[in-house]
């Protein structure tokens, strides 16, 4: 119709991913492998990441990945995805570069969705080596449901003695949930921790519906019990059929048996048990905003030497030209937003590794009032900045420590007054390499129980490894035991942390990126808190119109559309 708004097609898919075959790279043990996805961009046709990846399969030449991809479609698009897979020999480095390449499979989202059941097979790739056999990767596409329920779930296995004997040693067990495909193939959706013992009973655990049987209650779900073995593919000991309507009926106790043509036998009176079975209804992260929930922005800004000398164009902290430096771009660009969140709109703003006044601080407030540090809005943060550029001398070294403690420490006398109706977001903008990791390290895993995402802004060419250790996407911070102190080992209590480089966003189109880059993880990091804190969400606030006052931050802002789009 003419005037009218085309109504494309587009909704969600879910890619369901495993391998066959692959090429073993390593000498003294199996592959490790793991899938990154990249997504060809449509007008600049470059490839470009989509920080999508699955977890890494230790020893496992045909792995079955838990962690499938989630895509948008639009029927009026190409969309060209392409499947890395890669032996992961450096777990630290989150770059899928920095790990040994096994190969690459392309594709259209439309090409996979039209197959015949969804699903497709591709022999994987090697550009460098073309007559090498890489292996295959297989794909299951499936269209995501739109329902929000969550799934509570938890479990018991019974009598995990193998047939004829006992174990020499109680076993390492975890529970594997697969769900089927329309070819009547399993794909996994969970993984438990494993327990040591005959009768594990596993951890309690949230599941989307959607991910477990995409809203199909009657649709069959593989239990599996499995053992961990060191080298090579887990041991299955024994598994059942089941639907999410069983599980969720009076009936509580479903029989395992071996698998066929296995070696591995259980007795007839090994079981699985659901001790814990509902359907929820989850609050979203709107919900808490519409209840007044405030998200509160802290800054913390690099004055560390290596910024080099403000005066000079070659700085980072150079303000003297025609356009913004980095820090000023990071500022304005992830201010805007979180900005509309604080109803107040007052940003605590500090500065650390300089001479302040003539004195070393790691934690010092740019407006000099350490009883209020705070400035107001966006504005008053970028005005902090330029005055401070003016007055202080850049020193060393660059330690995160002592403002995600400081922060910490004022979150948790608030969390102890009993306000739960808070949330705080710590931007640290920093150059540099890190030089106080093991502290910042025990500081990110003291303050994961706290209402806290922290933000790690990454501006100039520096190593930022450690940066990228701090995300903790695929491996938790933990900090180790210590046996002449007698501390045990603490793993992080939930992901808090983001980090984003700001050379990965240097086009026209950089302020429109790089915000959805950096705030990308924010609402489920703060979901996580609240569901792990069971606080739910408060009454929506009514505000009269009258309390309603203009935006300062879009007065006198001219309608422009965005820059051209360039790469």
């Amino acid at each position: 119709m003419k005037g009218g708004l085309p109504k494309y097609a587009h909704s969600q898919v879910e890619l369901k991913l495993s391998c066959r075959d692959l090429s073993d790279l390593d000498y003294l043990s199996k592959s490790d492998p793991q899938i990154v996805l990249l997504a060809k961009d449509v007008r600049t046709q470059k490839w470009k990441p989509t920080n999508q990846q699955t977890e890494i399969i230790m020893n496992d030449l045909n792995p079955n990945f838990v962690k499938s991809f989630i895509v948008d479609y639009l029927f009026e698009e190409l969309q060209q995805f392409r499947f890395i897979c890669v032996d992961v020999d450096r777990p630290n480095n989150p770059e899928w570069q920095a790990q040994e390449f096994i190969g690459q499979f392309d594709c259209d989202l439309g090409s996979l969705v039209g197959c015949p059941g969804g699903k497709m097979k591709g022999k994987l790739y090697d550009p460098n080596h073309p007559t090498k056999n890489r292996g295959y990767i297989i794909i299951t596409a499936e269209e995501v449901s739109n329902t929000k329920r969550n799934a509570r779930l938890q479990f018991q296995a019974h009598n995990m003695s193998l047939k004829g004997g006992l174990f020499k040693s109680k076993p390492e067990l975890f529970l594997v949930i697969s769900r089927a495909n329309e070819d009547n193939s399993f794909s996994p959706v969970y993984q438990s921790s494993g327990v040591v013992s005959n009768n594990p009973y596993w951890e309690q655990f949230i599941i989307r519906e959607t991910t477990l049987c995409n809203g199909d209650l009657d649709r069959s779900l593989l239990l599996q019990v499995k053992q961990h073995k060191k080298n090579g593919p887990q041991l299955i000991l024994g598994e059942c059929t089941v639907t999410l309507r069983e599980i969720l009926t009076k009936v509580k106790t479903f029989p395992l048996h071996s698998i066929r043509n296995s070696n591995v036998k259980i007795g007839k009176d090994a079981c699985i048990t659901v001790i814990h079975a509902t359907i929820e209804e989850p609050p979203t992260f709107l919900d808490y905003i519409a209840g007044g929930t405030e998200i509160n922005l802290v800054v913390a800004i690099d004055f560390t030497g290596s910024n080099g000398d403000p005066t000079s164009p070659k700085s980072l902290h150079y303000i003297y030209g025609q356009k913004e430096n980095e820090y000023q771009k990071a500022i304005y660009n992830v201010g805007k937003i979180l900005e509309g969140y604080d109803y107040d709109r007052m940003f605590p703003v500090y500065g650390f590794g300089a001479k302040f006044n003539g004195i070393l601080s790691h934690a010092h407030p740019l407006n000099n009032n350490i009883k209020n540090p705070e400035v107001e809005g966006v504005d008053g943060i970028l005005a902090a900045y330029s005055k401070t550029m003016q007055a202080i001398e850049l020193y060393g070294p660059t330690n995160f420590s002592p403002i995600i403690n400081q922060t910490a420490t004022k979150i948790q006398q608030e969390v102890e007054k009993g306000n739960d109706n808070v949330y705080y977001i710590l931007l640290i903008i920093t150059d540099g390499v890190i030089t106080d990791m093991d502290s910042t390290v025990r500081s990110i895993i003291s303050a994961s129980v706290l209402p806290l995402s922290i933000v790690i802004v990454g501006v100039g060419n520096a190593d930022f490894t450690n940066m990228n250790i701090l995300d903790a996407d695929d491996k938790p911070l933990e900090r180790r035991a210590n046996l002449q102190t007698g501390q045990s080992a603490v793993v992080m209590d939930r992901d808090i942390v983001q980090f984003v480089a700001m050379r990965d966003f240097q086009s026209e189109a950089a302020r429109y990126q790089l915000p959805k880059a950096v705030l990308e993880e924010i609402p489920d990091q703060f979901m996580s808190y609240m569901n792990k804190h069971n606080i739910p969400p408060r009454s929506p606030v009514k505000r009269k119109t009258m309390d309603l006052e203009v935006d300062v931050r879009f007065v006198g802002n001219p309608d422009e559309p965005p820059p051209a789009y360039s790469s």
